[in-house]
């Protein structure tokens, strides 16, 4: 099901990419070290010189900070000798040290491993410019030759083309009230502009597609710093655009190569478009786009809804809410029904919201047990009392017993990406525990940064360095769209300095 319409608006906003160049900063070696994040260390070893590499020999360069785009370098031979061979070089990226330190042929995990960064270049005659045609995320860029010619080569004049869709200078300056939460706020909009390619990336080193529920967090975060509104119009057209035969929203789309559109869906990421629209026109007034797409987000909420009332449990299996296993997502899809409900009814009401509202908002309080909200199969996860707080179905000082009891919660449904923990600040500003929230922020955002991180990335947890969904932590991002809005959160919570 394709709307031309909005597939043409979306294209119509569719911008060049800023292109700047960067030089790395140093060499660097990669060690183990036990009490590094992660077992893996860096080493600085002196600025960058041209190089001369023997076959076997490799070399470590450190962009200084973490880069998008097309890396090249020059080669060239040593005074008179002539290559009598082509010379092959294995060029690695990492966003961070383990993801060099682990090899590549002992790869496990559930991804392709196509989604490995590194790759192999031959130049057959010297002196030339090697330059990738693949876009890498990475910060660090490793050089091994293994060719086994016994002539030396050069390399050097190092590069890399770097693109975004926003320039980092563009933003107006803001001070925040110290210095931990500068940080914070920095590596979260470096995050932001990272991820904001040709659309709203979820990551620009892997999967590299379109989501909803990365984008309706990285739209509320642009609105108050790069303004990008071309952007965030362009990706919501293109969800509104390409629907699967159902008439459902995709959870994420390809924009570059169509058929854009999956058939299967969360129905958690098919209803945020309600919060997309919603989140636009409360940022910009206009409310052009929210009339144009009422009705597309209006029938995502009929959908969900006769999912639900069919079989609560089966449409939850069908969600996403968080990397949780074996998670009842029962009660926290109830809550962000509601939430995008009461939403799409701010925009345009309509009896038939305000009875699913009333319906829903019972229905959630009838799960309410000791003070919990506890699941059909008995589970309680923190998952429910946030999205119960957020609901709507609790007045404020109920929400702040449900996020209390949270606290207090012996249970292994935990949040597991910083996604979820998103909306459990969310729930804490909405229930006026504002100084938590940020306090939440400085603590778990703060052991990003310790961990050496300079974008935040895609799952952290402090208590396990290698967690990984994906069975392989060397696979996982650390450049992750859903992980930047922090930089929002501190704009709106704190007053500049």
């Amino acid at each position: 099901m394709t709307n031309t319409q909005f597939i043409s608006k979306a294209d119509a906003y569719k911008r060049p990419l800023k292109k700047r160049a960067v030089k790395p900063a140093r060499f660097v070696e990669i060690y183990r070290d036990e009490e590094a994040f992660q077992g893996v260390a860096v080493r600085e070893l002196g600025d960058i010189t041209p190089v001369t590499l023997m076959s076997g020999d490799s070399v470590i360069l450190d962009f200084g900070g973490h880069c998008v785009g097309y890396p090249s370098l020059d080669l060239h031979c040593v005074g008179d000798n002539i290559s009598d061979s082509p010379t092959r070089l294995k060029l690695s990226f990492a966003e961070f040290p383990l993801e060099l330190y682990a090899r590549h042929g002992e790869y496990n995990g559930l991804l392709g491993n196509g989604w490995l960064q590194y790759e192999e270049k031959t130049a057959v005659f010297t002196p030339c410019t090697l330059r990738v045609d693949r876009r890498y995320s990475f910060r660090y860029m490793k050089i091994e030759r293994v060719d086994n010619a016994p002539y030396p080569m050069v390399v050097e004049s190092f590069n890399a083309e770097c693109v975004s869709a926003v320039e980092l200078d563009s933003v107006e300056k803001y001070i925040a009230p110290d210095e931990r939460l500068q940080r914070i706020y920095d590596v979260s909009l470096k995050t932001l502009a990272e991820c904001e390619q040709e659309v709203f990336e979820d990551g620009p080193k892997r999967d590299r597609r379109l989501w909803i529920g990365d984008l309706r967090l990285q739209a509320i975060t642009d609105y108050v710093t790069f303004k990008n509104l071309d952007l965030i119009k362009r990706c919501i057209y293109l969800f509104a655009g390409y629907l699967n035969s159902k008439g459902e929203v995709a959870p994420c789309v390809y924009p570059d190569c169509p058929p854009y559109r999956l058939e299967w869906t969360f129905a958690d990421y098919s209803m945020f478009l309600c919060s997309c629209i919603y989140d636009y026109y409360k940022a910009t007034g206009d409310r052009t786009l929210a009339d144009e797409l009422y009705g597309v987000a209006f029938n995502q909420l009929e959908m969900v809804s006769s999912r639900i009332e069919a079989d609560l449990q089966a449409t939850a299996d069908g969600t996403f809410i968080d990397w949780c296993p074996s998670l009842d997502k029962s009660v926290a899809l109830l809550g962000v029904y509601a939430y995008c409900l009461g939403q799409l009814n701010e925009i345009r009401a309509d009896e038939w919201l305000e009875a699913e509202i009333k319906k829903t908002h019972a229905r959630l309080r009838g799960f309410l047990k000791d003070g919990v909200l506890v699941t059909p199969l008995g589970q309680v996860s923190q998952h429910s009392q946030v999205w119960g707080a957020l609901s709507g179905a609790f007045d404020r000082e109920e929400c702040r017993r449900l996020l209390e009891e949270l606290d207090t919660l012996d249970t292994e449904y935990t949040f597991r990406t910083p996604y979820a923990r998103h909306y459990y600040i969310e729930a804490l500003v909405s229930a006026g525990l504002e100084d938590k929230a940020l306090s939440f922020i400085r603590d778990f955002w703060g052991m990003i940064l310790d961990a050496g991180f300079d974008t935040c990335p895609e799952i952290f947890n402090p208590d396990n360095q290698f967690e990984s969904p994906y069975e392989a932590p060397e696979i996982n991002s650390a450049c992750h769209a859903w992980s930047c809005t922090p930089a929002y959160w501190i704009k709106r919570l704190c007053k500049e300095e």
